[in-house]
């Protein structure tokens, strides 16, 4: 069993809007705790930014989860902060599996933001 919270691969949950990569995705690196990936499309410049968004969702479940994804960051605890897509590795698909060198970094910074009620 690979060791999620050392930066292994990272089965994708889910993922919304495929445009080179999942703009949108969700991994589970441990159980209770949810990030969610967000790089939604941006009308200013006509294209998508160069880096997701991670929000931490916690105290859900995947089937728990609205249907419409622009919901999630309300659902979060926070924004943990910003991952490049040029620093993330994807499986051959684009869609099974993802490598995130930092995620330890992630998780521990969803460690640090309070829980909010949903």
């Amino acid at each position: 069993m690979k060791n999620h919270t050392t930066g292994g691969w990272m089965p994708i949950a889910a993922y919304r809007d495929f445009y080179d990569v999942p703009r949108a995705f969700l991994v589970v690196p441990q159980p209770g705790l949810i990030l969610f990936f967000d790089c939604p499309f941006d009308d200013s410049i006509d294209d998508y930014p160069g880096s997701y968004h991670v929000f931490a969702i916690e105290g859900l479940e995947l089937a728990e989860l609205p249907a419409d994804w622009r919901r999630l960051c309300h659902l979060s605890k926070g924004c943990l902060g910003e991952v490049p897509i040029a620093s993330l590795k994807f499986d051959i698909t684009r869609r099974n599996e993802v490598l995130v060198d930092h995620l330890e970094g992630l998780i521990k910074g969803a460690d640090r933001v309070p829980s909010v009620k949903v």
